[in-house]
């Protein structure tokens, strides 16, 4: 779905949810980052952690991602025909 849906005008934005509360406060600390609005205090509002906030090309073209290699298989291996 990433790889047909994600585009210039409308990206995807992953949050690895592995730990909730962690995930919680990063998607909040990418949208107060993103968003400008007045009073917006740099100090609170900062990019969220990049290993838990991403784009979805990051995560579609991971080879060890079985969505990635199902997509963009590695010419290397050959066809499983």
């Amino acid at each position: 779905m990433f790889f047909y849906a994600d585009a210039a005008d409308a990206p995807w934005t992953i949050i690895k949810s592995d730990d909730e509360k962690g995930a919680r406060l990063n998607c909040m600390r990418h949208f107060l980052s993103t968003l400008d609005h007045p009073g917006k205090d740099k100090k609170i509002a900062h990019a969220p952690d990049p290993l838990i906030v991403g784009h979805a090309a990051h995560v579609v073209h991971r080879s060890e991602n079985i969505l990635g290699t199902s997509l963009h298989p590695d010419p290397r291996r050959g066809t499983d025909a």
